[in-house]
């Protein structure tokens, strides 16, 4: 039985300059060290006024930006703002004649969607390459978690994901399911896929782990991902893992009653019901179940199931495997921001291909500000957990309006270094006094029409008869 606090963000620090991160830094924002991996990929490219790293540079900027529209970035476009970042000459501010669209939306469809979900795991790890201190017990932990975005039945999407519904009917809206794994000492997104609605989450999991996975990592999931085909992709990929696990499985696992305080080790098998993904070894997991009891002052007791790969009970006690599992909540704190700050709730796309590079652009957007956020922290010798990443966003936002301008690295640095300041000042506020006890209700504001019934064909037919008789 373990008597807990609310869990504070890691306050993990890092022992590299900020002098160091400085460079990287003005490599990231001009996507400069994603130009030679183009010539990995069969796709060939040449210089031209839409080139690969200005249009992938614009998807990240919509991402960015209020009005993240088209026109938006056409303007941009001429007023100089990707001039630090083409090769070409003269420069696309000077290159460009129309103010059309047409341009920018066929490079977006040029762009390879490899390259794209190659360029957010490898601007990743050069953040996190010099960066040493944000393990706990020399394990890098990664937050795995899963969610849907919004699609509209567009094109080819309601074919490849498929309408959102139940055995009664199909809803209108199409979902992409999604699974990310994040950093948490920075809050980084490492890595991350995409699939239909009618893939579960532990496969995507499994895709992921199996693609990316690196030794010396430890998955930190919940229950949905309490599951022997995960176990075994973390310990395949050369990692650990910590889940929370059912209280059937828990009591499989254990052959016995659960009690609390119960650290046992157990031989995970797995049984015929268990899925073994393409690539999967079919072979059993030795690890640890641990069965504890939380207390939190105001809050039901809980009773928290977990299995992990760290069998060594001396190097890895309950009682911080326990603390650490705590900190799983702030991948949901993270995906609410993909969602509300960066406006990936819902993506105004009309083709599957385009739908997942919008996606991991929005995820190199979301690493950009984390990534100033890890190096605000550094620089003022605070945890990352304590500032703002809305303050954060609005602050590199604007800060982009003349970054593409200034073509000297020197004026680059000087740029960055003061917006860093302006990160370092922007801290989440701390409460005083604990917030009051809030009704679980809604505040329904009045609705002018009524909800939509069926299909939109059908509503439209529909209201075409109700014309011919009026």
């Amino acid at each position: 039985m373990f008597t807990t606090r609310k869990s504070s963000p890691p306050s993990l620090r890092a022992n590299v300059s900020f002098a160091q991160l400085l460079p990287l830094f003005v490599r990231l924002f001009t996507l400069a060290a994603l130009a030679d991996r183009l010539q990995h990929y069969p796709v060939c490219f040449y210089e031209r006024l839409w080139c690969p790293l200005v249009t992938l540079w614009y998807l990240v900027w919509q991402r960015l930006q209020a009005d993240g529209t088209m026109e938006a970035v056409v303007q941009d476009l001429r007023r100089g703002g990707a001039d630090a970042l083409a090769r070409r000459r003269p420069p696309p501010s000077q290159a460009i004649r129309s103010r059309a669209t047409t341009g920018y939306s066929d490079a977006r469809q040029r762009l390879p969607l490899a390259w794209v979900a190659d360029a957010l795991v490898a601007l990743a790890r050069q953040l996190l390459q010099p960066v040493q201190g944000l393990h706990w017990h020399g394990l890098a932990v990664r937050l795995l978690d899963g969610s849907t975005l919004r699609l509209r039945p567009l094109g080819d999407i309601p074919k490849v994901f498929g309408r959102h519904g139940n055995q009664h009917q199909k809803s209108y809206w199409c979902l992409m399911r999604v699974v990310g794994a994040f950093c948490l000492g920075s809050g980084l997104v490492v890595a991350a896929t995409v699939g239909a609605l009618s893939r579960s989450e532990q496969a995507l999991a499994v895709q992921l782990m199996l693609a990316h996975g690196r030794a010396s990592e430890l998955w930190v999931g919940d229950r949905n991902f309490g599951v022997w085909r995960v176990v075994r992709a973390a310990t395949q990929s050369g990692g650990h893992l910590l889940v929370r696990l059912t209280a059937s499985r828990a009591r499989c696992l254990a052959g016995r009653r659960l009690r609390p305080g119960l650290d046992q080790r157990v031989r995970w098998e797995p049984s015929r019901h268990d899925q073994v993904d393409p690539g999967l070894e079919r072979a059993a997991v030795v690890g640890r179940l641990l069965v504890a009891v939380v207390r939190r002052r105001g809050f039901r007791p809980q009773t928290l199931l977990l299995f992990t790969t760290l069998v060594e009970g001396a190097a890895y006690p309950a009682v911080e495997l326990l603390e650490l599992y705590g900190h799983r909540w702030e991948v949901e704190l993270n995906f609410r921001y993909l969602k509300a700050e960066l406006g990936l709730a819902q993506l105004a796309v009309k083709s599957t291909d385009l739908a997942q590079k919008e996606f991991y652009a929005g995820l190199i957007a979301y690493n950009l500000i984390r990534g100033v956020m890890l190096a605000a922290a550094l620089q003022s010798g605070q945890p990352v957990g304590r500032l703002s990443f809305a303050g954060a966003r609005r602050l590199v936002r604007e800060a982009l309006r003349d970054w593409g301008r200034q073509r000297s690295r020197p004026a680059q640095r000087r740029r960055l270094a003061e917006l860093l300041e302006d990160v370092a000042a922007c801290r989440l506020p701390r409460r005083q006094k604990p917030r009051p006890a809030e009704p679980h209700r809604k505040w329904h504001l009045r609705e002018t029409f009524p909800p939509m019934r069926g299909s939109r064909a059908t509503a439209r037919r529909q209201l075409k008869n109700e014309q011919m008789k009026s």
